[in-house]
């Protein structure tokens, strides 16, 4: 297990952090590459099955919106997208050379009411604020909690996403809310609300921050941490083949993710959220919900 799914994506990412993805606006950029999870209903998740041919087909037969008008870009006629490729099931390497996740579906559908391409950029992390503010690309897509501090910065389309935060544990040592983590040490990716809920928590041992949160969970299967803090979804969906490791304990937030645009953008804001309402309304957002979570 500890040579398993998650060391084969981090592969695949080293080999595809400087190679930008464009994902055409007359079909969709999902992939039957990666492997796919299978709920306790026995309903499959993720890039292949039902759900995702259902959603698939519905993304492939998204319009140009004649009530949307195409926003100004940093090149014309696409959609730059930033975003931590390293995120399942929201964005993550394909083993083909592209990317796939919810974002990345959500992100294609969106382009094509705006009339737009997307080209996905993949960005640390860490650094992917400034690099929007610094036009290195036109919009976040890589499941970013709408806060306070962040609304200082940039703006935030309309929430499309609402998350908790998981506590993830070896399942023989389950960790059922904060009080719990006192005297552990915990791992969190770096700048997110995990490591800032953690942070919160008087009397944890230590606090791992790691670039990514595969990297995280993977100090996680070899025991050099006890518990992982990081969004609920995220976790589930990672951690679906690992058998030793569990989400067994919770730390409400009740975060809604939203994409982030530069404050002077606000023709893209304005489309985004018009074309956003649109495919709430048409049953597309839900059809691409079911494909990546079930719900």
């Amino acid at each position: 297990m500890k040579k398993g799914w998650l060391s084969l994506v981090m592969l695949a990412i080293v080999g595809l952090l400087i190679i930008p993805l464009v994902a055409g606006c007359g079909g969709t950029t999902t992939t039957t590459a990666a492997a796919t999870s299978t709920t306790a209903a026995a309903e499959e998740v993720g890039p292949t099955g039902a759900n995702a041919e259902a959603a698939d087909k519905a993304i492939a037969a998204v319009k140009r919106s004649e009530g949307i008008e195409t926003p100004k870009t940093i090149i014309a006629g696409k959609l730059q997208g930033g975003s931590d490729t390293a995120f399942p099931p929201f964005e993550y390497a394909d083993g083909k050379g592209g990317y796939i996740g919810f974002d990345i579906d959500m992100m294609t559908a969106l382009c094509k009411k705006m009339g737009l391409e997307l080209v996905v950029v993949p960005t640390a992390w860490d650094g992917i604020i400034p690099a929007l503010v610094s036009d290195r690309f036109d919009i976040i897509m890589s499941a970013m909690s709408i806060t306070p501090e962040r609304l200082e910065q940039i703006n935030f389309s309309d929430p499309y996403y609402r998350n908790d935060l998981a506590i993830t544990t070896p399942v023989d040592k389950p960790i059922k809310d904060a009080e719990g983590l006192k005297g552990k040490v915990v791992g969190v990716q770096v700048d997110t609300t995990g490591q800032f809920a953690v942070e919160k928590i008087e009397g944890v041992k230590q606090i791992k921050k790691y670039e990514n949160i595969i990297q995280a969970l993977q100090d996680l299967q070899t025991g050099r941490t006890e518990a992982v803090v990081n969004d609920e979804p995220s976790n589930a969906y990672q951690i679906r083949n690992i058998p030793e490791l569990a989400n067994t304990g919770v730390i409400p937030v009740d975060d809604d993710y939203g994409f982030g645009i530069k404050k002077e953008n606000e023709g893209l804001l304005k489309a985004i959220n018009l074309a956003l309402k649109e495919l709430k309304d048409e049953g597309t957002y839900d059809l691409i919900k079911k494909k990546w979570f079930s719900k």
